[in-house]
């Protein structure tokens, strides 16, 4: 089983690695998602993810997925520096 320091790792080099590959949107944010579970970031951090989390998926939904990308790779960092 791949604990969460794998799994963002993973998400967030596929983000860097693939400028516009809009497919893997989803994938990180359900990482971002199961990261929140268990993180240890304060509620203020915690709450700040979250919103960056969400405008990436409704960047993602209106097809600026680039910006999408930013989002969730911002969020994903987040969490990997909680750790």
């Amino acid at each position: 089983m791949m604990n969460k320091s794998t799994l963002l790792a993973g998400a967030l080099s596929l983000a860097m690695i693939t400028p516009v590959m809009a497919g893997h949107c989803p994938l990180d944010a359900k990482a971002i998602d199961k990261a929140l579970q268990t993180t240890s970031l304060s509620a203020a951090q915690k709450s700040e993810v979250q919103a960056l989390r969400d405008k990436g998926m409704e960047l993602h939904k209106s097809g600026d997925h680039k910006k999408s990308e930013q989002n969730l790779a911002k969020a994903m960092r987040m969490l990997l520096e909680a750790e």
